[in-house]
């Protein structure tokens, strides 16, 4: 991204609404490199935040524990196959991220929105299980387990960073990636809950821009805010 580009997501910042930012497919550490970016300036100028949705290329996380007991495919392997391994200071243990699942960094203040972490997470997974209302699916939380599930199989993750009670990184929420990437890994380190995907579950191919818009207005819904999409030059 480039200097003017960032300085243009900061003004819209300055506005009552959450900007939301929409880009394709960006490299993982692109996007995290950014959000560090952006955190320094929101603690700076005590701003809301913004929503960053997006997606990756093939790409596995390992969380802040740093344990790679849920790896099952050698790096050496992964990098033949095109899927790049990276270590993230998100918390969570190891997971996976493609081209159809979006991913959803909502950068925020947390003194905006109760600067309470449990309630932010809560309030994540209700902004997912609202989206999913439309496909005619109903999503559900597990005790001690992040992230929200239909049935036995896990349909979005979530992992965050809290630095200064702004946030970092967020949730991904399967919509029709190949789910055949998630045989490298034990996703989550849930052996009893493989992944699914929207497009999966309703046995027909689901648009990324459809469910993005419900993501919104969940958002809008859930922490009570309004957005507005930026378009950069």
């Amino acid at each position: 991204m480039k200097i003017n580009d960032l300085n243009t997501v900061i003004d819209k910042m300055h506005s009552h609404s959450i900007p939301v930012l929409e880009s394709g497919i960006v490299p993982y550490k692109d996007i995290s490199d950014f959000q560090l970016t952006l955190i320094e300036q929101i603690y700076k100028k005590d701003l809301k935040g913004i929503i960053l949705l997006l997606q990756h290329p093939p790409v596995i996380t390992i969380g802040s524990n740093s344990n790679t007991k849920n790896l099952l495919t050698s790096a050496s392997s992964l990098e033949n196959l095109g899927i790049e391994l990276i270590s993230s200071n998100r918390g969570g243990d190891i997971t996976l991220h493609g081209p159809g699942q979006i991913i959803c960094y909502p950068v925020f203040n947390l003194n905006f929105f109760g600067k309470d972490l449990n309630l932010f997470v809560h309030n994540l997974e209700q902004v997912i299980i609202n989206t999913i209302i439309p496909f005619g699916l109903s999503g559900r939380r597990v005790k001690k387990h992040r992230g929200i599930f239909i049935e036995d199989k896990k349909l979005a993750s979530i992992g965050l960073k809290v630095r200064k009670w702004i946030s970092m990184h967020g949730f991904s929420l399967n919509v029709n990636i190949d789910l055949s990437y998630f045989e490298h890994i034990i996703a989550c380190g849930l052996k009893d809950y493989p992944q699914t995907s929207l497009s999966s579950l309703l046995k027909r191919d689901i648009m990324i821009n459809d469910v993005k818009e419900h993501i919104l207005k969940s958002f809008e819904t859930v922490f009570n805010i309004s957005t507005e999409k930026i378009h950069l030059k």
